[in-house]
Order: C-alpha cells, then structure tokens, then sequence
C-alpha cells in the first residue's frame, strides 16, 4: 500500500509571538509533512516576515497570502481546497505540535485506512507556554480503531458535551470534504462538528498519548465567541440542525442530538455565569485595592 501523505495547514494572523514556535513544531517532527501550508489572513505585525523565512530554509513550506483580513474559518475552507495530502492536520498558529505526532498518527492511518480520524491527547497551555490541563478521551487506555459505534457509546456520550480534542487531529482529507469541509455557520465549533460527522460513519483511531499543546487565549476564536452568551447558543443550534439534515441525520442519532444540545446548552450557561463573576470579582478587587491583584 502507498505510503499515505500528510498536509499541514495554518491559517496566521497578527501570530508573530507564537508563529516561530508553532512552524517549527511541525518542521522539527520526526516524520515531517508532505507539504505545509500557511496562509497569512492580512496580518499587520511580522507575520509575514517570519513565515518566508522558514520558507526559505524548508521546500515543503508555501505561504498563501489575502489581500485583505477574512477571518479563520474562510482561511481554512481555502487551505482545505489548496491541500493535496491524503490526510489534514490543522496547525493554529499560536499552538504547537508536540515531537513524534506525525509519525503515531500517521503509523496508525497506515494501519487503519478506513478510519476518517486521527486523534491522540492534547495539553492547554498559557500564553507563556505553562501547562494547564490536560485532555484525552478517558475510556480508551490504549492504541485503537473506535468504529461509529463505540466513538458515539463509549467518547460522544461519555465526555461533556464541548470537549473537543481538534488541536490533536488528523482528518482524512476526502472524509473532511465529504462533510462540508469547515462550515462558516459554526465558528469555533467547525473542526469539532466536522471530527464527529466523520467519526460517526468511518471510524476514528486514538492514541492515548500526548500529540499537540493548545494555547488558551482570552483573545482567542473558541474563548471569545464562549463570552458571547447569544452566539454560542446559535452555533449550539446551528449544529444540532445540520446534525438533523438529510445528509447527516443516519450518523446522530436524535436522542443523541437531544442531548447533547441540552447539555452544551447547560455548559454556556455555567461558563458564561462563571466568567462573569469573575470579571465581577476583578472590577470589585481593582475599585477597593486600585491596581493591586487579590
């Protein structure tokens, strides 16, 4: 069988304190992509400057400018359309691959043709780089193909109702299309709703060990849009929508739909509530000490 290929795809904007990192995170693995895409969104700090260097010392890099800002999700839709690897991995620029990513991955697509993902853990980290938590899926303890059955039985219904485990994701590139590629419609959501349209009819394979550390930004997509109480609700339904359209209903099973959307529902509200009494906390601390932290 032919040796599968792996593109990397970045979308860059105004990332010039994190974009170093993140490119050679992914130059540095021990089985290095096919080819590396990176698209800088109009950036106005040194993005650029930085990314054609790298360029200029790796083959396998391209660097894909727009004239103007667009924004993430129609940055991604490009490099999906741009890429020509039998596998995606999706590298934010502000995150980072973690060493012998690729080669575990791509040694079980090698092994599991039929599986539409690649996943293993990932850690969040700050944005000087200190650990915060780390994710996995806690019901598989070893290296596996998960058919739609058990990814849906044994991940889907056992993990909250967000967990996402995107920065730590190997797509199948013709699965990816299959599925309408990223959606704008769904935000910061697209990645985690495309992984479990895939995962629900071709299978996925975990490897529970650490692939790919995710930077926690307050500024960043995910975060920002958890702020937007009315956003985050629509992106819920949007989701649970397509999860009922003739084109995806045979892979979510509707008392799956129901509750989930019940559920992530629940989690904005506790999340939006939670935030907010701390942004209460801190008002409150700075009006009686000034500036001083308590």
């Amino acid at each position: 069988m032919p040796r599968p290929t792996l593109s990397v795809i970045t979308p860059s904007y105004n990332h010039a304190a994190y974009v170093d990192q993140a490119i050679e995170s992914v130059v540095n693995q021990s089985r290095p992509p096919d080819e590396y895409l990176i698209l800088d969104d109009a950036s106005t700090d040194d993005s650029v400057a930085r990314i054609e260097r790298h360029a200029a010392a790796h083959g396998n890099i391209r660097l894909l400018r727009h004239e103007r800002n667009q924004g993430v999700v129609p940055a991604l839709a490009r490099l999906v359309q741009e890429a020509r690897g039998d596998y995606i991995f999706c590298a934010a620029a502000d995150d980072y691959a973690l060493p012998g990513f690729f080669e575990r991955a791509m040694e079980m697509a090698r092994r599991h043709p039929q599986a539409g993902v690649i996943f293993g853990q990932m850690i969040a980290v700050d944005s000087r780089g200190q650990t915060l938590r780390q994710y996995g899926a806690s019901h598989y303890r070893e290296p596996m193909f998960i058919p739609p059955g058990s990814y849906l039985r044994d991940y889907l219904e056992r993990e909250p109702a967000y967990r996402s485990l995107s920065a730590a994701t190997i797509y199948r590139r013709d699965c990816l299309l299959e599925v309408g590629g990223f959606r704008p419609e769904l935000g910061h959501w697209s990645d985690t709703f495309a992984i479990r349209a895939i995962a629900l009819k071709y299978g996925a394979c975990y490897v529970p060990e650490l692939f790919a550390a995710w930077r926690k930004l307050p500024d960043g997509l995910s975060q920002g849009t958890r702020r937007k109480l009315r956003e985050s609700f629509a992106i819920v339904d949007r989701a649970a929508e397509l999860m009922r359209s003739p084109s995806l209903a045979d892979r979510f099973p509707p008392t799956h739909v129901r509750r989930w959307r019940r559920n992530y529902r629940r989690a904005i509200v506790l999340g939006y509530a939670k935030c907010a009494a701390q942004q209460w906390w801190t008002s409150l601390g700075r009006s009686v000490f000034g500036t001083r932290q308590f």
